[in-house]
């Protein structure tokens, strides 16, 4: 099929994943930093502190990085004045233990209520439904282990004491508490606007959910043709799918309903992703069925998949019917299948891979009375879909 493909829209992922644009001076003024540095060891600054362990040289480099950090983060971002005079304290006391830690002073006790301070701070921003990214997520990391050379334990030949081991224990809590602050925030940020990201479409101000790539919808109503293309869309593929009501039917055709459980089960075919058929509504490249209270497959609607990655899909609906694409995605291959999306410290589960990018997709709903036949259905009203089909005679 031929189909008409729209370019008004661009794709975005996920800041969790990426640099804001708006942490884009803190970035700038990290680089300054390291130029900065660079040029007074060319000019013979290297022996500003030469009695300086590398431990010790390493903490006032990890101090100086968050402290420029933050002094980005205080121009460059569109906060209110208060939260922008808490950015530059913060610059600045965290510069200020910087310059004790190269007299030889030490960080002491006001160097760990700073770190503290600001690890926690950020904890609340995430939790509070700011959208992280890697600026913030390095910083903060970055911070955690300046702290942790600002409490270790000194060296004892006696093994590790009761301090050392509780310290490790806090260390290793602050790394688990910023990834799951970062992991929180990412989705409380997707979420905070329920009018910003709507489907899989995501208007002004919308933040995409760790995972998905979503495009960015301009803000105007379909036109007639399009909102005729899009119901003939639907009406087409609930004629054409019918006959793998029976998951028996769409076994022998190919899909892959083994194991079938759940409410959103995808019964892929691979023969089907490798058709070169675009928005075929007879021979979608997956099925998507669930099991209802009574044990019953049904039938919800199916997934169409472009044949290749950055290809974009035709969205003959316009804003009704657009795609949208997952990024970092963990894939195991023993079985083959998604098995969930990479953390905010890079990692997948053992035994599976990250896969970047995928190729764009589209779900069409063909289930009686869906909300919103194409995109996100939700699950409260799957399930209470399934419950009045399992109440029928």
């Amino acid at each position: 099929m031929n189909l008409p493909v729209e370019q008004e829209h661009a794709a975005g992922g996920s800041p969790l994943y990426q640099i804001s644009a708006e942490h884009s001076a803190a970035v700038f003024a990290l680089g300054l930093l390291l130029v900065g540095m660079w040029l007074l060891r060319q000019r013979g600054a290297r022996d500003l502190a030469p009695s300086l362990a590398p431990a010790d040289w390493l903490l006032a480099g990890l101090l100086a990085a968050s402290a420029a950090i933050h002094a980005g983060l205080a121009i460059g971002q569109d906060h209110a004045t208060g939260i922008r005079l808490l950015f530059l304290l913060d610059a600045l006391a965290l510069g200020v233990i910087a310059r004790r830690v190269l007299a030889g002073a030490g960080a002491g006790r006001l160097g760990v209520a700073v770190l503290a301070a600001s690890i926690l701070a950020y904890w609340g921003s995430a939790l509070g439904g700011a959208a992280p990214d890697q600026v913030g997520l390095a910083t903060k990391l970055g911070e955690i282990l300046a702290l942790a050379i600002v409490v270790r334990p000194a060296p004892s030949r006696r093994g590790p004491s009761l301090r050392s081991v509780a310290g490790s224990f806090a260390i290793g809590l602050l790394v688990l508490g910023t990834a799951t602050s970062s992991w929180v925030g990412a989705f409380r940020a997707s979420a905070a606007d329920p009018g910003a990201v709507a489907g899989h479409h995501v208007h002004a101000g919308g933040v995409a959910p760790p995972g998905t790539v979503l495009p960015v919808v301009p803000e105007r109503e379909p036109t007639a043709a399009e909102r005729v293309a899009a119901v003939d869309l639907v009406n087409t593929a609930r004629v054409a799918l019918a006959r793998y009501a029976d998951p028996a039917v769409a076994a022998a055709d190919g899909y892959r309903v083994n194991g079938l459980a759940g409410i959103d089960f995808h019964a892929a075919n691979a023969a089907n992703e490798n058709d070169d058929r675009v928005l075929d509504p007879a021979h979608p490249e997956t099925l998507v069925y669930a099991v209802a209270p009574d044990g019953r497959p049904v039938l919800m609607g199916a997934m169409f998949l472009m044949p290749k990655i950055g290809a974009p899909g035709p969205t003959i609906g316009g804003p009704l019917t657009v795609w949208h694409a997952h990024e970092h995605v963990c894939f195991s291959l023993t079985p083959p299948g998604l098995a969930g999306l990479l953390s905010p410290l890079g990692m997948c589960p053992v035994g599976t891979i990250d896969m970047p990018l995928t190729a764009e997709m589209i779900h069409i709903w063909i289930v009686p009375g869906a909300p919103e036949p194409f995109g996100d259905l939700d699950e409260a009203w799957k399930r209470a879909y399934l419950q009045a089909t399992a109440t029928r005679p």
